[in-house]
Parts: C-alpha cells; sequence; structure tokens
C-alpha cells in the first residue's frame, strides 16, 4: 500500500491515498474539526485548504479551527 509523508511538518508520521493527515494528526484535531472536514459538499476543498494553511503556519493539530463555510 503507497502511503505519503502526513502534511503536518512537525509529525513523521504516513498517511495513505484518501487521508488528509495521518492517524495520530487526525485524532488530535477537535471533533468540531473533524466533523467540518468529513463533509462533502462544494465546500470541502476549501476546508480542506484551511487545514493545510494551519499547519503550515505551526498551529499543532490540537488547535486546529475549521469553521462552517456554504450552506
Amino acid at each position: 500500500m503507497t502511503t505519503y509523508p502526513c502534511p503536518n511538518p512537525a509529525c513523521d508520521g504516513r498517511r495513505r491515498t484518501g487521508q488528509y493527515l495521518c492517524w495520530d494528526c487526525w485524532d488530535a484535531l477537535p471533533a468540531p474539526a473533524r466533523t467540518q472536514l468529513s463533509r462533502r459538499d462544494p465546500a470541502a476543498r476549501a476546508r480542506l485548504q484551511l487545514l493545510y494553511r494551519q499547519l503550515q503556519a505551526g498551529v499543532p493539530p490540537q488547535r486546529i479551527q475549521i469553521e462552517p463555510i456554504g450552506a
């Protein structure tokens, strides 16, 4: 199975195709952020970009906030 580096710069974990983060980082996200990132709608890509921007800015997964986008 092909794996890729976790996009969290502070993590050495690996993620599989279709996963946004490795399991450890995903589990560290607050429940509301996981809920928003799990939604499949036209705003899904924008929420994913919010996640990656926050990680690149050094925000730890436990403090990530993903606000609802769209209806």
